[in-house]
């Protein structure tokens, strides 16, 4: 039996097996757009809940499935809104669907910061420093002129500020992952110019950027930037 036959031969058993439950089967005809243009969708997927069939959309947009009045059909696509339709009627269905909220992709590329940071310790560390900044009490007994060395030299000083340091660039560059200038833009009509002083100003802590998923942290922008229309755009010192 050729694809064609068993096609029929499918439909056939769909429309009798239906016509026996007094519902009539037909085929349902649709069109499908994205929403807010006249681009047609192809390759969406049409799913009838009732009798599970599946059928996708061709080059055009259009669609046919087999359906009987009552039958939800569910339509799904990568990168849109799911959306369901009720078959009142049998005309064809112009359908629009709406494209998924798109977070911009940040692309880390290697850690040179951390590198860096990484290097400078090493160099601390190769001159016999202690930049944990812990300091070695039992020393104070033990050995009195080491603990003084130990927690009073300028090498140790520098380091201990060097570690300070350090953790501030690291979490400004975990933040700067999520709450960056493309996430911005692509949620609020800020102006280019304004961007430094608005990040500036509303920087969320590393806290936050880990507790926030991306609709939280995008949340906070909008609310932030009605703020700073509000408050005006003047910078900080």
């Amino acid at each position: 039996m050729d694809r064609r036959k068993t096609l029929l031969f499918y439909v056939l058993f769909i429309f009798v097996a239906n016509t026996l439950k007094g519902q009539p089967v037909k085929i349902q005809q649709g069109i499908l757009y994205k929403q807010g243009s006249n681009i047609r969708l192809g390759s969406v997927k049409v799913f009838n809940k009732q009798n599970k069939q599946t059928v996708k959309s061709n080059l055009y947009g259009v669609f046919n499935i087999m359906a009987a009045l009552g039958d939800s059909l569910e339509i799904s696509s990568a990168g849109f809104q799911t959306i369901n339709s009720i078959v009142t009627d049998f005309l064809i269905k112009v359908l629009y669907l709406t494209p998924a909220v798109e977070l911009p992709e940040v692309v880390i590329k290697e850690n040179f910061l951390i590198t860096d940071l990484q290097e400078v310790k090493k160099g601390y560390r190769d001159k016999g420093v202690f930049y944990t900044g812990t300091p070695h009490y039992y020393y104070l007994f033990l050995k009195p002129m080491t603990f003084i060395y130990e927690n009073f030299k300028s090498e140790v000083i520098n380091a201990r500020k060097f570690k300070k340091y350090a953790k501030r660039e690291v979490d400004n560059y975990e933040i700067s992952t999520r709450f960056n200038d493309d996430l911005i833009k692509s949620n609020v009509p800020i102006k280019d110019a304004d961007l430094f002083n608005f990040k500036l100003r509303y920087q969320p802590s590393l806290s936050q950027i880990n507790t926030w998923n991306d609709y939280d942290l995008i949340n906070y922008i909008k609310q932030c930037y009605k703020d700073f229309e509000k408050k005006g755009k003047t910078t900080i010192h």
